[in-house]
């Protein structure tokens, strides 16, 4: 976006009411079904950014309009809705600007029904304790569980991870991927907002929020990487060819007419009027006899 592109006030609704009115057509070229079909998906998308003070602020500013005009984009992309119980993305403040957070159930979400989707389900979350006795066969891409099957009352040791056994819509074969505690706590400490009333209500609910996005953050690049492609695609693709009459009978009919065009038209015959008694010459009169005793004139030589 230019310099000149928008004109900042000081009151960032106004800001955000601008420039995604002047962006709007290029917003819904990029979007998923899902969006373009839902009339109020831009404004839940405006109000979720004005919903936190701290991401709102930000709307004043040159960087922060920009930014947050490049995440609803890629949220639209892949199809992620904005607020609910289950909310699929927020916009949180980065350096600056804005960054669009992508929650557990929009991992899933674009994964399994957005325009880029991969897999045919989504994918269970299995907890993993040190006494479960679960094994992989990451060759056929399947959990083997001890015979009998997991006791959940019984002695389980401590939490060692998460497993998730993925389905895939081309046909490819299953995979089985996994997560450590250990991973999942690095990436709390190193990312997540561990002060929030979040984190201080439930850190076993987060760990499995944290251990969902780890697990399914490969198949999620690749869906925003086929959502994008398919969308441009699109916009590529060329327009239909009219459809060409295939009919005998309509183009026999065709080209008699192109015929009967085209032929240089007959003299028009004159037909000689009909003699009537009246309009008959009058016959010549005949030569009156000779006078009697004359000769015939031959005869005179």
């Amino acid at each position: 976006m230019s310099d000149n592109a928008i004109q900042l006030t000081t009151k960032a609704d106004a800001n955000l009411q601008v420039v995604l009115k002047a962006k709007m057509t290029d917003i819904m070229a990029v979007a998923a079904p899902n969006v373009k079909s839902d009339g109020n998906w831009i404004t839940r998308a405006k109000l979720e950014l004005l919903a936190r003070p701290d991401v709102a602020q930000l709307m004043t500013t040159k960087k922060g309009v920009e930014t947050a005009l490049t995440a609803i984009i890629r949220a639209a992309t892949v199809g992620i809705n904005f607020g609910g119980t289950k909310p699929q993305a927020y916009f949180v403040p980065t350096e600056g600007g804005v960054r669009l957070d992508v929650s557990q159930y929009g991992f899933c979400a674009a994964a399994v029904y957005g325009p880029g989707a991969i897999l045919s389900q989504v994918p269970e979350l299995i907890t993993v304790h040190q006494n479960d006795g679960i094994r992989i066969d990451q060759g056929e891409g399947r959990i083997i569980f001890p015979a009998g099957g997991i006791d959940p009352f019984g002695d389980r040791g401590k939490l060692v991870g998460w497993l998730m056994r993925m389905e895939f819509k081309d046909g490819r074969q299953p995979e089985v991927k996994y997560v450590s505690f250990e991973k999942v706590r690095q990436v709390e400490d190193t990312h997540g907002q561990l002060g929030s009333p979040a984190y201080k209500k439930d850190r076993d609910q987060m760990d499995e929020k944290t251990a969902v996005k780890q697990l399914l953050k490969r198949v999620f690049a690749e869906a925003e990487g086929r959502s994008q492609m398919s969308m441009e695609a699109l916009m590529d693709e060329p327009e239909p060819t009219p459809t060409v009459e295939r009919d005998p009978s309509k183009r026999m009919a065709d080209r008699m007419d192109r015929a009967t065009q085209t032929m240089k038209p007959a003299e028009p015959v004159v037909a000689e009027p009909e003699q009537t008694v009246e309009d008959a010459p009058e016959p010549e009169a005949a030569a009156p006899p000779p006078a009697e005793g004359s000769k015939d004139p031959d005869e005179l030589f």
